[in-house]
């Protein structure tokens, strides 16, 4: 199409010119026929629709049509940019066929189109920009002077023997935008292409190392962060400008030092130095300007060089008093000590500006001030008292509210509640054994309409649905076709299943792919389908009962609760529901009291009928952790199997704990690994590993839902989260166990919020590595809601200092947790009352946190020790940290050295 529209005489050009908008008039109205013809009366978006699908695919013959024949350079332009032809996710104009289209016009009618059509340019990726490029290549004319063009060219990459090196280049020392596109060049090891170029002119001598040095320092002058101006930093470095051509430019450097983004002071610094010597008003007000930033490494920079030109030229001492006085008042202690210890140095040098330091000596701490006094004299600063500590009282543990009575005023959304939930399902099973027909009058508005598609489907995961279901058989009995007891892959019987793997080599990949989306469909699990997809054994999987899932394809607590909820639904369909549930709780932790249960033992007796198994094992697990002789006899009293199972559970006090924690694991080299102890570094995809191990109770769905949790997780697991609290509200640990899985990399997962730590918080039951691993994460996360938890733990004594230190420092180390952030809210817990617990967390969390071997302390390091002997100071804490012992005891005048000194001072 392109090489026949060059081709092109005059008057052809101009009949196919004439002819384009009547062509295009007939494809709209085409297309708009077809859709009203099928449609009836489409709406006026679903015809646009229609003609964009028509006009799609014709876009780039249709713009090499318009602009290999409108005569005008705007109006082709224009044709060019249309937004109809134009589009993204179309298919594009190839720009060496616009190129072969337009070589037929004059040279002046096609340069005239390409500085349009680069104009039109917005942003580096414009779709515009490889057309522009390549008209601007081929007609070899002078670019238009827009940044956005730069920016799309260098955003393009090198091209070689590029026709645009020789205008454009040049110009991307003023180009907004320019420095931030080429952010990622890099010097070394090797040049990366943008820089390489620049080596490449220079060398050729087609660029003059003083034209590239001018612009790099033109650029600095004109100002941006250090982003914007990273790149030229890396070409200036590249260029490394001789003391001959940095004297031209000194006063240039000069200028940059006072408000320049730091790597580029750095670097006009370092070029001043070289290229000395220099009058001494450059010095002092070079000196001056580096001490007036606030970063620490620039300002002992600018009095290293006060101090050694100083000892060279005394008489410049006089001039550069003031730059001292700016010291004093630096916000860096080492600055300031470096100026004191200048000031005492050099004290007869400085004599011609005594006034200035005697009247800044204020500005120092107390003990440099004493220092600097001493030989000038001048008022010095009252030492820092420390903050008065007031302590605060940590908060009243209110009592857990009652539960609140069952009732069937919801709507589909309460449903996702657990507290909602257990209400409408014991209202539901009270009000099932009486007036159905008006029990089926309330339901009808809420449920007739819901869950439309529900007995499509084969499993039922989430509880709106279980609920519905039991909604939709009082309303219309039998609606359920059913799905039989071990479809698909059910089976029962402990004998592995051996899968031929050699049997099915000879299948293509495609007839895998079906094969293993026919199994699944058939019911079989996640597992079983990864062992015949890898041709591995895989054990059996588990007895598939009515629309539930395979046990190992959601979480345990999550599963626990769908039996329940499909016991619930077969009772109710083969007419065996009792007059009341059992495990309703009555406390809004999701605790039951004894009293209560035994009450509704003594109801189903009254009755005539059997507890549901689910249901008296959901009872149980929800009863206090203590013995109860007295409802324990009550409940014998009640003479059925529920009460005495019942009778023994509260007789032998309950759940005896689990054995429960976890392990740090990591995924490297498409392994997986578990850190060792002395192990603390991060090392790639931190992995939490959980451990729950549990002695048979006799009770089979109990004893399921206390199996181990896998570390990995499926898109199955980690649902109905908000109920596991409730499952198990006098085993916190356990449900911490389980949530394990669920608490990093959450994105697009089903994961553990702020509101399950608040659950656990509320719980009872001992506190182990994983709940406080759970705490430390979201106070790592800076969620007020785990400050406001870590309170309460506290007040209610059942707080692990150690452990929440402990997990705390493996998420800083292992993760992508920082510390500062973590030392604002653990000083934010402490100011509330709560200073002691986290002094217990600092004592374990602060030496995990220091620097390794050969590793520099930070400012960061700095801060976390001061907080920790603030902490020491307000508790008065006592027993050595030996890691900052170790760390005290290596000297030094650094801050971080100083702060281990005080803490190990006052630990002794």
């Amino acid at each position: 199409m392109a090489e026949r529209v060059a081709t092109l005489g005059e008057a052809e050009r101009a009949e196919v010119a004439r002819r384009l908008p009547e062509f295009l008039d007939e494809v709209r109205q085409g297309a708009v026929e077809r859709v009203r013809a099928k449609q009836g009366e489409p709406q006026p978006w679903e015809e646009r629709e229609a003609v964009g699908d028509v006009l799609l695919p014709l876009g780039p013959s249709l713009r090499i049509v318009g602009a290999g024949t409108i005569s005008g350079a705007a109006a082709a332009v224009a044709w060019l940019t249309r937004r109809e032809f134009a589009v993204r996710w179309g298919p594009q104009l190839e720009p060496t066929h616009l190129v072969t289209a337009l070589a037929g016009r004059p040279d002046a009618w096609r340069a005239d189109v390409a500085a349009r059509l680069a104009k039109k340019i917005r942003r580096a990726n414009d779709p515009v920009a490889p057309l522009a490029l390549a008209l601007l290549r081929a007609v070899q004319g002078e670019p238009p002077n827009h940044d956005p063009l730069v920016v799309a060219w260098l955003s393009a990459g090198v091209v070689d023997d590029d026709p645009l090196v020789g205008p454009l280049l040049p110009r991307i020392f003023e180009a907004q935008g320019a420095g931030r596109t080429l952010m990622e060049e890099r010097a070394t090891p090797t040049p990366t292409p943008w820089l390489a170029l620049f080596k490449q002119l220079l060398a050729d001598g087609r660029l003059s190392r003083a034209e590239v040095i001018d612009g790099c320092v033109s650029r600095f002058l004109r100002g941006g962060d250090a982003v914007d101006l990273r790149f030229f930093v890396r070409l200036h470095e590249l260029l490394a400008p001789e003391p001959h051509e940095v004297a031209a430019r000194t006063r240039d450097y000069l200028r940059l030092l006072p408000t320049a983004p730091s790597t580029v002071a750095a670097l006009a610094l370092d070029q001043v130095r070289r290229s000395g010597p220099h009058d001494e008003a450059d010095v002092a007000e070079a000196v001056d300007a580096l001490v007036f930033r606030s970063e620490t490494k620039l300002a002992e920079a600018g009095l290293r060089w006060l101090d050694q030109e100083v000892r060279r030229a005394p008489t410049l001492a006089g001039e550069t008093a003031s730059a001292l006085a700016t010291a004093f008042a630096h916000t860096s202690y080492d600055v300031q000590r470096r100026a004191a210890r200048i000031t005492v140095k050099h004290a007869a040098a400085f004599e011609a500006g005594a006034a200035v330091i005697t009247e800044a000596v204020g500005l120092l701490p107390a003990e440099l001030g004493a220092q600097v006094a001493a030989v000038f004299g001048g008022e010095v600063a009252e030492p820092e008292a420390p903050e008065p500590f007031v302590p605060v009282a940590l908060p009243v543990v209110e009592k857990p509210g009652p539960f609140p009575a069952p009732s069937l005023e919801v709507n589909e959304w309460d449903l996702h509640d657990w507290v909602k939930s257990e209400q409408w399902l014991a209202a539901f099973v009270e009000q099932a054994g009486g007036d159905r027909t008006a029990l089926r009058a309330r339901l009808e508005p809420v449920f007739d309409d819901a869950s439309s598609r529900l007995y499509e489907m084969k499993r039922w995961r989430d509880v709106p649905l279980w609920i519905a279901a039991l909604a939709k058989e009082v309303i219309a009995s039998g609606s359920d076709p059913d799905i039989p007891e071990g479809t698909g892959f059910s089976v029962t019987g402990e004998k592995e299943i051996d899968v031929p793997g050699r049997a099915f080599t000879d299948l293509t990949k495609q007839v895998w792919n079906n094969l293993f989306r026919q199994i699944s469909k058939l019911g079989a699990s996640e597992e079983l389908v990864a062992a015949v997809r890898d041709g591995l054994p895989a054990s059996p999987p588990e007895r598939v009962e009515r629309r539930l899932p395979d046990p190992r394809s959601v979480s345990g607590p999550h599963m626990f609760l769908l039996r329940r909820l499909s016991e619930l639904y077969v009772a109710l369909r083969e007419g065996t529901l009792p007059p009341v549930l059992l495990a309703t709780p009555t406390s809004m932790t999701g605790h039951l009291s004894p009293d209560v249960l035994v009450e509704r033992l003594e109801v189903c007796a009254a009755a005539g009928v059997e507890p549901l198994s689910a249901d008296l094992q959901q009872a149980l697990l929800r009863l206090p952790r203590r013995r109860d002789a007295e409802a324990a006899e009550r409940a014998a009293r009640v003479g059925s199997r529920a009460a005495a199972s019942v009778a023994t559970w509260l007789a032998e006090g309950g759940l005896p704990d689990p054995e429960t924690g976890l392990k740090w694991g990591y995924g490297k080299h498409a392994r997986d690994h578990d850190f060792r102890e002395d192990e603390l570094r991060y090392e790639a995809t931190a992995r939490l590993i959980p451990v729950l191990r549990a002695e048979p109770t006799g009770h089979d769905l109990i004893d399921e839902l206390l199996r181990e949790p896998s570390s990995r997780r499926g898109d199955g697991h980690g649902y109905a989260v908000d109920w596991w609290p409730a499952t198990l509200p006098s085993h916190r640990e356990v449900v911490a166990v389980n949530y394990l899985p669920h608490l990093l990399y959450q994105w697009n997962r089903a994961g553990v919020y702020p509101a399950h730590l608040v659950a656990l918080t509320q719980a009872n039951g001992p506190v182990g590595e994983a709940t406080a691993l759970v705490l430390a994460y979201f106070l790592a996360a800076e969620r007020q809601e785990a400050v406001r938890s870590l309170l309460l733990m506290a007040a209610r004594e059942d707080l692990d200092g150690e452990a929440v230190g402990r997990q705390l420092g493996y998420l800083v180390r292992r993760t992508w947790f920082e510390t500062r952030p973590l030392l604002k809210v653990l000083t934010e817990a402490a100011h509330q009352g709560a200073h002691e617990q986290v002094w217990e967390i600092l004592r374990v969390m602060t030496p995990m946190l220091l620097p390794d071997e050969g590793e520099r302390p930070t400012v960061v390091h700095s801060e976390l020790v001061a907080f920790t002997a603030d902490l020491a100071v307000r508790t008065g804490a006592k027993g050595e940290i030996p890691a900052v012992t170790a760390h005290a005891a290596r000297g030094g005048r650094s801050r971080f050295v100083r702060e281990c000194a005080r803490l190990r001072d006052l630990l002794a």
